[in-house]
């Protein structure tokens, strides 16, 4: 076993202590248990996520960027700041810009074939 040595601030080895004594562990028990839990969740989710990915390529529904889109994405964007950008873009959502189209091409199509909507 690897020995490591943390310097915690006063209110996380108030709390340690305080489970440590709850629990009637030693501090460096209930600080391993902590560890192997977090990470261990940490390694399952990243599994999980995996097996989605490759189901939905499996599916083709998921493939790589293209070298193109690769060349203008920006990776150090986050995921709150896109949707921030999108939010604060204004204008009308892009479903409701499909749906209207779906109705045009619709209404068109029943014209078309002599009837009305």
């Amino acid at each position: 076993m690897i020995k490591l040595t943390l310097e915690l601030p006063l209110e996380l080895q108030q709390l340690l202590q305080r489970r440590a004594a709850l629990t009637r562990k030693e501090p460096r028990q209930v600080a391993m248990e902590i560890l192997e839990k977090e990470l261990a969740a940490e390694e399952k989710l990243r599994s999980e996520q995996e097996r989605v990915v490759e189901v939905l390529q499996r599916a083709g529904l998921l493939r790589p960027l293209s070298d193109e889109l690769r060349k203008i994405a920006d990776p150090a964007v986050t995921h709150e700041e896109v949707r921030a950008a999108l939010g604060s873009a204004g204008g009308k959502p892009l479903s409701e810009i499909i749906i209207e189209q779906r109705r045009e091409q619709y209404e068109r199509l029943l014209r078309s074939n002599g009837m009305e909507a």
